[in-house]
């Protein structure tokens, strides 16, 4: 990224100017003509910059390419018997689905889902990369909170008919 950054810089400075060529950026930078036009190019897609009869300029107004937004998705191990408490779970709702294939209002499947959506912490932008350890400590345990709130084994009794 800090070589996209001197190839945007360079051109910033020469568009007053009428432009840059990749062959001048690529001596400025001290790489090849060919490198210089990856990062031209790169620059492009970003909609950062442009070419105009081979001088590179930087464009004005809103980039045409936003940039991609990542996703973290960090599942939280399961606490005590819970495992054996979810196999359960699965198990009533897979028979469920064979006693009734056309309902979807399957309450332990809903429960399941209920109880996994409880235990993943998901993180989604555009500098998930930059999110400090604190913060993710912070999330995880806001996470393990919700989880004690959610009494699986009550839900299993409140299940069964």
């Amino acid at each position: 990224m800090d070589k996209l950054d001197s190839c945007y810089k360079l051109v910033e400075q020469s568009s007053a100017k009428g432009g840059i060529r990749a062959i001048e950026i690529g001596n400025k930078m001290d790489v090849h003509r060919t490198t210089a036009h990856k990062y031209l190019t790169s620059l492009e897609l970003m909609g950062k910059v442009y070419s105009d009869q081979g001088f590179w300029k930087t464009k004005t107004g809103e980039t045409t390419i936003k940039p991609l937004e990542k996703e973290i998705v960090i599942k939280l191990p399961l606490q005590g018997d819970d495992w054996r408490k979810l196999a359960l779970l699965e198990h009533f709702a897979r028979d469920w689905e064979k006693s009734f294939p056309n309902d979807r209002d399957n309450p332990y499947r809903i429960t399941l889902d209920a109880f996994n959506e409880t235990r993943t912490i998901k993180i989604t932008g555009k500098n998930v990369d930059d999110i400090e350890f604190q913060e993710m400590t912070k999330l995880i345990e806001q996470a393990n909170e919700t989880i004690s709130k959610f009494d699986l084994k009550r839900m299993l009794k409140r299940l069964k008919f």
